[in-house]
């Protein structure tokens, strides 16, 4: 059956869209556009943008048809693809010393043991990528196609430690990569993995001098190394501590003054864990400039902070109602404002629980690596039929089951509570404790 396994595999079609015009049913595959073979949504968005379209598809059943398809110059298709990338995804061929996938344990759902590292989710959707694995093809692609931003894990550029670093043989000359790109017009946010004893110090400042000398590199961000217990036949490495966690606050600030005299912007930033293990405040909101790099948690706790405060709270409920909040250890010292706030409304009652990471081991604090087996244990003992806020990113990917394959079920019978997933942005979490949760009370 010709076709059944390449293309653009349709997820969803969305009513009165073109692609329910055309019959196109979840299951289906687009072979072609315009006799081109696509690969990923970028070439799709290039061959769809004209107003006359040649589309080769192919049924669930493998049957296959081609239509010419008129449209307006900006009308979409109107179906929603299963993935980004519809051939292979690009392999990680690193064997990073920090990578978080060595660290798993076996017995999980096997998409969480797949390393990707394509530039083509970099550019989609923001996917942190080495560009060890690109071709000249590859560095073509981005230049002609004006794939930009990418996101690109640095981590040192002096080029024998970002060999060590990432597990090759050879020095890996990632800055050659970035200038080609640079002066082609290429620009990227870039991360750094913070390993102390490698690259840490003179390696740290290096790398800093070298990209904010890149009028291409827009932001970087440094995060701290997470370390599992599964770490067995490992190269060993050191967390980073208050002292260390302290200085690279420090060392932020003095790049930050600099940046902001030499670019007109600050630049760099850390990722929140690092005032966390500080034990120092979050800085301003107005100093993240925009929260350029939210995803990788730089200003996650500020911004929420921020979109919770928008939202007025009742002086009072209806009615007494107790509830209960979890967290991962870093939310819960991060967010100890909001937790105040909260507890001065009279009637409410809450508890927050700061739960350790018995899975992981307890190096692992952020919320969205807890599992159902953790929540097991920090929430045993409440009484029958509370209601638990926890975050939505516990359960993002698939929606009804933890990291370690436990249903939110499951849980929520062993335990006799009810838990409730609040997302992301602060505003609409708050929205839903006062006018969902509780707005019978």
């Amino acid at each position: 059956m010709t076709g059944v396994n390449e293309g653009a595999l349709i997820a969803e079609v969305y009513p009165g869209t073109l692609a329910a015009e055309i019959g196109l049913q979840p299951g289906d595959r687009i072979l072609r556009l315009n006799g081109q073979k696509i690969q990923d949504l970028i070439q799709f968005q290039w061959e769809w943008a004209g107003e006359t379209i040649d589309v080769e598809i192919c049924s669930a059943e493998g049957t296959c048809r081609t239509m010419q398809i008129e449209k307006e110059y900006d009308q979409g298709l109107g179906a929603m693809f299963e993935a980004p990338v519809f051939d292979e995804i690009r392999p990680c061929a690193n064997r990073c010393l920090f990578c978080f996938v060595d660290q798993m344990p076996p017995g999980f759902r096997p998409t969480l043991y797949i390393k990707d590292d394509d530039y083509r989710l970099s550019f989609l959707q923001g996917s942190f990528v080495t560009l060890t694995n690109l071709s000249a093809r590859d560095k073509q692609r981005i230049i002609e196609e004006r794939l930009s931003p990418l996101y690109v894990s640095v981590h040192a550029t002096d080029p024998t430690m970002r060999s060590i670093l990432l597990g090759r043989k050879g020095e890996d000359h990632l800055l050659e990569t970035l200038q080609a790109l640079d002066a082609q017009g290429i620009e990227f946010h870039t991360q750094i993995v913070l390993c102390p004893g490698y690259n840490d110090g003179e390696i740290l400042e290096k790398t800093y001098q070298d990209l904010v000398a890149l009028q291409g590199t827009r932001t970087l961000a440094v995060v701290p190394v997470g370390l599992t217990q599964f770490r067995e036949g490992l190269t060993q490495l050191s967390m980073v501590t208050k002292d260390q966690a302290l200085a690279m606050i420090r060392w932020v600030e003095q790049k930050q003054a600099e940046s902001l005299e030499r670019r007109g912007e600050r630049f760099v930033w850390l990722s929140d864990e690092f005032y966390i293990l500080a034990d120092a405040s979050l800085p301003p909101a107005q100093t993240y400039e925009g929260y350029p790099q939210l995803e990788n948690g730089v200003g996650l706790l500020r911004c929420l902070l921020e979109e919770t405060e928008m939202f007025e709270l009742p002086a009072k409920l209806n009615h007494p109602v107790r509830l209960v909040a979890g967290a991962g250890l870093s939310a819960l010292k991060g967010l100890e404002s909001l937790w105040q706030r909260l507890r001065a409304v009279e009637g409410l009652d809450l508890q927050v629980i700061g739960l350790p990471n018995r899975f992981f081991g307890d190096r692992i604090n952020v919320s969205g690596l807890l599992t159902g087996r953790c929540l097991l244990e920090g929430l045993s003992g409440l009484e029958k039929a509370t209601r638990v806020l926890l975050p939505e990113v516990m359960i993002r990917d698939r929606g009804d089951a933890f990291l370690d394959g436990m249903k939110v079920s499951e849980v929520e019978e062993a335990l006799e509570i009810r838990l409730v997933f609040l997302p992301a942005d602060g505003m609409a979490m708050m929205q839903k404790i006062f006018n969902e949760e509780l707005k019978t009370a």
